[in-house]
C-alpha cells in the first residue's frame, strides 16, 4: 500500500533550508518510492515574465545527498489571481526507492541562491517488514 506525507519549505536566501522529513520507525519501517514536488513562481515585473529565482532542490538521507535538481526543472504554480493559478498544479516525480533504515530520516531541502523560493510536495512511502 502507498503513504503520502506532505511537506512545504519556506526558503531562505542564501540559506539552505530542510523540512522535518519522513523518519523510519521501529512500529512503521519505510522504503521512500519517490519525492513529488511543486516550486512557487512570482512574477517578475521589471522583466515582463514570471521568473523562478535560482534555486536547488535537494534530498538528503542522513548526511548524503540523494539528488540535487535545479528548480527551474520543477513545475511551478505561479503565485497571482490568475486562472493559471487556480487550475490544477502539475508535480514533479523524483524517483528514489530507497529503504531507510530504523532510526534514520530523509529529508526535502531548498537551497536558494539570492532570492527566497518555497516548495511543496510529498513523499510518496510503504511500509515494508
Amino acid at each position: 500500500m502507498k503513504y503520502f506525507q506532505s511537506f512545504r519549505i519556506v526558503g531562505v536566501a542564501n540559506s539552505i533550508i530542510y523540512d522535518d522529513g519522513l523518519k523510519s520507525t521501529e512500529a512503521e519501517p519505510k522504503r521512500l518510492v519517490s519525492v513529488h514536488a511543486q516550486m512557487n513562481q512570482y512574477p517578475n515585473v521589471a522583466a515582463g515574465d514570471f521568473a523562478t529565482k535560482e534555486a536547488d532542490f535537494q534530498g538528503w538521507h542522513e548526511r548524503a545527498k540523494v539528488f540535487d535538481i535545479p528548480a527551474k526543472m520543477i513545475p511551478s504554480r505561479i503565485s497571482t489571481q490568475t486562472a493559471a493559478a487556480l487550475s490544477d498544479p502539475m508535480t514533479k516525480a523524483i524517483p528514489v526507492e530507497l529503504d531507510i533504515p530504523v532510526g534514520e530520516i530523509f529529508k526535502a531541502a531548498i537551497k536558494c541562491a539570492d532570492g527566497a523560493v518555497k516548495v511543496r510536495g510529498t513523499y510518496e512511502y510503504e511500509i515494508i517488514s
